[in-house]
């Protein structure tokens, strides 16, 4: 991948980081930190959504579901949880 579009994969991801910023967000913060560092982004992404699925964790805004479906596009992951994203925790 060329470099600016990592840099934009970067930017779009660091916009999800608040979505971590409570107590129980905690690990998935540190994680998601250390994936960014590592520019392991698809783990990134995947610790957001891990978070955001996980019972305890509040909904979320249809924008914050919409930036994590276009992350999943555009890093060409196909996987099933930002379906279950919208079932489970749409706010």
């Amino acid at each position: 991948m060329e470099e600016n579009a990592m840099k934009e994969l970067q930017a779009q991801l660091e916009a999800l980081r608040p979505v971590l910023l409570t107590e129980s967000g905690r690990s998935f913060l540190d994680l998601f930190d250390e994936f960014m560092e590592q520019r392991e982004f698809g783990l990134a992404l995947h610790a957001v959504c891990d978070f955001i699925l996980d019972p305890e964790s509040p909904r979320v805004s249809k924008s914050i579901l919409d930036q994590i479906q276009r992350l999943h596009a555009a890093m060409r992951i196909d996987d099933h949880c930002v379906e279950e994203l919208q079932t489970q925790k749409l706010a």
